[in-house]
């Protein structure tokens, strides 16, 4: 998901807010609401009815409302628009596909609830012969904009550099369903993305008759749920929800659903991203 680099202005503007968020307003009466994308499947996605949201970030925050005062429930932000919905209370945290990094460490605290790798989606058959990312010499990819997978790119292309071959070329998009277009289309070799999502893509999208899945998973680092710096009690009964639902087997089950078991955590970790 996406860095904070692109998002300067937004996060530059959290910062200096974040002391306008005041301790335990959070925890009044009513749920946790909880801000998110709504496009990535198997994570979080929305049903056939275009209303409903579901997947492994939807059932995880069921299971653990249960150990919680109040449920959580989710309103659906843009990405860029998390860090800004938080500081101005419209949405208490940020349970989400966002990585747990040191950058944004500096503006929240994460409760780390997945692993998250990157993988290379490619057309069905892999007629490019994607294989790893020295094999991307030459090659055009795509890959959302402000994501920490350009940073597998840049590792590439300098790969390519020092060993004379031709540059990698990126294309850069806002929305992930557009840069895994041109992989449908052919525009480009590969598409770099979250692992259970690339995974989940090249299982069922026109009945996996679309895409695979090509070379070693890159970059795994935690997903956390983003909770303001000043709701310590919030962000620890948050720990403590997700760690019941470890200890109770109800997050295996809800990733085993999924299919997504692999990226499980062994306990709910805080700030875990900083650490790898």
């Amino acid at each position: 998901m996406k860095q904070p680099g692109t998002l300067r202005a937004a996060l530059a503007a959290s910062l200096l807010g974040l002391g306008a968020w005041h301790a335990g307003a959070a925890l009044a009466a009513g749920p946790v609401v909880a801000g998110s994308i709504t496009n990535s499947p198997p994570m979080i996605a929305y049903a056939d009815d275009g209303k409903t949201l579901q997947g492994v970030i939807v059932d995880l925050a069921a299971a653990m409302s249960a150990h919680l005062p109040a449920p959580i429930t989710f309103k659906p932000e843009a990405f860029p628009n998390l860090f800004p919905a938080m500081q101005s209370h419209q949405i208490d945290v940020a349970f989400t596909m966002m990585n747990d990094t040191a950058q944004r460490e500096k503006l929240v605290d994460f409760v780390d609830f997945f692993n998250l790798g990157t993988r290379l989606l490619v057309r069905k058959g892999n007629p490019q012969h994607v294989s790893d990312l020295h094999s991307l010499c030459g090659k055009t990819v795509s890959t959302v904009q402000g994501s920490i997978q350009i940073d597998l790119v840049r590792q590439a292309d300098a790969w390519c550099a020092a060993h004379g071959k031709p540059a990698v070329t990126n294309l850069q998009y806002a929305q992930p369903a557009d840069a895994r277009l041109q992989v449908q289309t052919g525009r480009v070799a590969a598409f770099f993305g979250n692992s259970p999502v690339m995974a989940y893509l090249a299982r069922t999208a026109d009945g996996g008759k679309l895409f695979d899945v090509a070379g070693p998973e890159y970059q795994q680092v935690p997903l956390g749920i983003a909770v303001p710096k000043d709701q310590p009690k919030l962000r620890d009964q948050l720990q403590k929800a997700l760690q019941a639902t470890i200890d109770d087997g109800s997050y295996l089950k809800v990733l085993r659903k999924y299919g997504v078991q692999g990226g499980a955590v062994k306990s709910a970790a805080i700030d875990a991203g900083s650490k790898t």
